[in-house]
């Protein structure tokens, strides 16, 4: 990879970091295409630090360490509430493991609550929902589901296996009504990431009146996919 395309990749890190790791922006997401029925307010979210969650996965990441785990999941923002944890993961190329991925930062995350838990005082673990926002103009190539990802074909066997079903926000599927439902900011960042692949049709959007109400962590963002992305 070359230096050019090194520093786009990281300024691209640091914009999703910057945009996602909104309350606003992450309960948006969830309530419009995870829940539904319900809302999270993001007044009540709160950013949970992932350091102890790190430390845990450690000690069953077979020697790997802390910086790995961390560059790992580079681009995942956990938030909680009284009712449940939000963990947003962000994608811009094709993970082959994702459904381990999440569900290890998932257990991670619940071995370190346990770690202070009283079953009987508190009456059970909080549920973290995750989802994953494929931040590119193509249909999302990879698994879905754990069962998806065993080797063994015979259904029967797969099917007494446990599962992990990723919740999934792919652009490129999105229609332009789902996507005027949402506000400027986040409905700007999900069309552009569908046209990304195309410069005319990106520099008509960088043109346009949508983008011109858009935040500036937002138009930034823009910025760094239109470079990353292609």
């Amino acid at each position: 990879m070359n230096k050019g395309r090194v520093d786009a990749v990281s300024s691209l890190d640091d914009a999703i970091k910057d945009y996602f790791c909104q309350a606003d922006v992450i309960a948006e997401l969830i309530n419009h295409f995870i829940l539904k029925e319900e809302n999270v307010n993001p007044s009540e979210m709160l950013p949970v630090d992932l350091m102890p969650i790190f430390r845990k996965l450690r000690e069953y990441g077979s020697g790997r360490t802390i910086e790995e785990f961390q560059n790992e999941y580079k681009n995942i923002f956990l938030m909680k509430t009284e009712r449940l944890y939000c963990a947003l993961l962000v994608e811009t190329e094709i993970s082959y493991d994702l459904p381990i991925k999440a569900f290890s930062f998932e257990s991670g995350l619940y071995e370190t609550e346990t770690e202070t838990w009283d079953a009987l005082s508190e009456g059970g673990l909080l549920p973290c929902l995750t989802f994953v926002l494929y931040l590119n103009p193509d249909n999302w190539g990879g698994y879905y589901h754990l069962h998806e990802m065993y080797k063994n074909s015979n259904e029967a066997l797969i099917k007494l296996a446990p599962d992990y079903t990723l919740n999934m926000i792919e652009p490129a599927k999105l229609t332009e009504d789902t996507i005027a439902e949402l506000s400027d900011d986040l409905g700007g960042v999900l069309s552009f990431a569908k046209i990304c692949d195309d410069a005319t049709k990106m520099q008509g959007f960088l043109l346009s009146e949508a983008y011109a109400h858009m935040g500036n962590l937002a138009k930034e963002l823009l910025r760094c996919i239109s470079y990353s992305i292609r």
